[in-house]
């Protein structure tokens, strides 16, 4: 029997990413248009959720207006490119500016905590999502803003899906490997710090407010990215991308996959996605009671997500090899 069995799980782990990247690649050359449009998805609130984790599952907040960042993104972007005429570049650009900046303003829910947060950012949301319904001349109202053109790279339109996707794919990815680099950094560290004690990090002489307001603004950005992949893939942005339903499942899909962690949001959208797809489509009436009862099971039974009872098997495993390597080193 193998003595050392961290070199096995390492190329266990390995070759596991190695599949999954296969598959990531291969997946639109074998699914149909409705899979793909549904990976599609998954992908862009995975970054949705994760955006939203960085403030959870690493500064201990729990925003309940993230989807305003989102819906911004998406309208800054939609309306610069279907009423200017604006490239995607300069489209793309806009809306994470725009993004960027209402979080910066917004950011000032950080000098509250706990429940006061909670509250302060919901009702931050809801002036977002009045003003896109409001705000007719600008937003559209009800209507929204559609038609959104296609993005264009280099003379290269991606105006098939499959196309689309590999877009989506390349910018995931990069995120996510800028995401797990930030969250093992100084400035991540120190967040789990302000997320344990805060008072104990001031008096280490951190600048808490500081870093939950740099905290929160990243985190908007990110939003903000994703509502510009989903404008590109929706090709139409209503009130609704603004609405408390999109925050809340942004929070459900992180407490559902597993927070802090970097494959946990995306784990949680694919389930999310999934049930809202084939439950509002089988059970229409009932697909969001489905939704309640995975969210009251994942806080009884996996508090810390599927990434969570994920880790418990593999620990036990882990001690069940460790008690057989000492039973068989004990045997004369």
């Amino acid at each position: 029997m193998n003595r050392n069995p961290l070199n096995w799980r390492r190329v266990a782990a390995s070759s596991a990413w190695v599949l999954v990247a296969v598959v990531a690649l291969a997946a639109p050359r074998v699914l149909d248009t409705f899979w793909t449009s549904l990976l599609i998805q998954i992908l862009v609130f995975g970054l949705f959720a994760l955006s939203a984790d960085l403030l959870i599952g690493h500064v201990g907040l729990l925003p309940m207006g993230h989807a305003a960042f989102f819906a911004v993104g998406a309208y800054a972007t939609a309306i610069l490119e279907v009423r200017h005429g604006q490239g995607f570049v300069l489209s793309v650009l806009g809306g994470l500016v725009a993004a960027t900046l209402l979080a910066v303003v917004f950011g000032l829910a950080v000098r509250t905590g706990d429940v006061y947060f909670i509250l302060l950012t919901l009702a931050l949301g809801n002036v977002v999502w009045g003003a896109a319904m409001r705000w007719t001349s600008f937003t559209g109202g009800e209507n929204g803003v559609s038609n959104v053109p296609a993005p264009v790279i280099a003379g290269f339109r991606f105006q098939r899906l499959d196309d689309y996707y590999y877009l989506v794919l390349a910018t995931i990815v990069a995120c996510a490997l800028g995401y797990r680099k930030l969250i093992s950094s100084p400035f991540g560290l120190t967040l789990r710090g302000i997320r344990e004690s805060e008072s104990r990090m001031r008096a280490l002489g951190y600048r808490v407010g500081a870093h939950k307001l740099a905290a929160f603004v990243l985190s908007g950005a990110l939003a903000g990215l994703a509502g510009v992949l989903y404008i590109y893939w929706n090709r139409f942005v209503s009130p609704a991308a603004a609405g408390f339903l999109v925050s809340a499942e942004a929070v459900l899909m992180v407490i559902l996959g597993g927070s802090g962690t970097v494959l946990g949001p995306f784990l949680g959208a694919a389930v999310i996605i999934l049930i809202r797809s084939y439950g509002s489509a089988y059970f229409v009436a009932w697909w969001m009671t489905a939704m309640g009862l995975v969210f009251i099971a994942t806080v009884l039974w996996a508090p810390h997500g599927l990434l969570g009872v994920t880790e418990r098997f593999r620990r036990g495993r882990r001690l069940e090899m460790a008690s057989q390597l000492a039973s068989e080193e004990t045997r004369p």
